[in-house]
């Protein structure tokens, strides 16, 4: 469902958060912070964007707002 901590330090190149979401947020990638600072990223995201597709309207943002509230 999200990136593991590996995977986003293997997707962006980076180690250091501010880093990562400096890269995140270049590349388009959408993210939050969880409550212990942690990045969060919907794999299904990442995967359409590395595979070409096209994201549209409120498809190109994964409804993190959903998750916030199932918590």
């Amino acid at each position: 469902m999200f990136l593991s901590d590996e995977e986003i330090i293997r997707l962006t190149g980076r180690c250091r958060r501010k880093q990562q979401k400096q890269v995140l947020e270049a590349k388009g990638v959408r993210y939050f912070e969880n409550g212990i600072n942690e990045l969060v990223v919907s794999r299904a995201h990442v995967e359409r964007l590395l595979s070409g597709e096209t994201l549209k309207g409120s498809e190109a943002t994964p409804n993190f707002e959903a998750l916030r509230k199932a918590s």
